[in-house]
């Protein structure tokens, strides 16, 4: 009887361990990088966001103060502004992903792709 019942308290203990030990892993790993691309759908300064459309699918863009713009290809992009980009242009946006959001930390965009 006290065997059994220290085994159980062993396990469930371990298990609270492993539990917690997890979460704390999760949390330090890095976010993961990426990029979303396609036609400025929407701009939605309330909130700052940006809905952009590749093909059927809409993606959400979260950008900031810290957020980069610029116009033009890559090869000669030049320094720019929100306020310049327009809905039906084409986007490029890299940063981090919050969920299925990408939080923006550098977008460049032009008129036409």
């Amino acid at each position: 009887m006290t065997r059994s019942f220290l085994t159980t308290f062993a396990l469930c203990l371990s298990v609270l361990v492993a539990i917690t030990v997890g979460a704390a892993v999760a949390k330090d790993q890095k976010a993961k990088q990426g990029q979303v691309n396609g036609s400025v759908h929407m701009i939605n300064k309330d909130t700052s966001t940006i809905t952009v459309m590749k093909g059927n699918v809409q993606r959400q863009v979260i950008y900031n103060n810290d957020t980069k713009w610029a116009y033009g290809v890559q090869s000669s992009a030049k320094a720019s502004s929100l306020d310049q980009l327009k809905e039906g242009w084409y986007i490029n946006c890299k940063g981090t992903f919050d969920g299925v959001k990408l939080v923006a930390s550098a977008c460049r965009f032009r008129e036409a792709k």
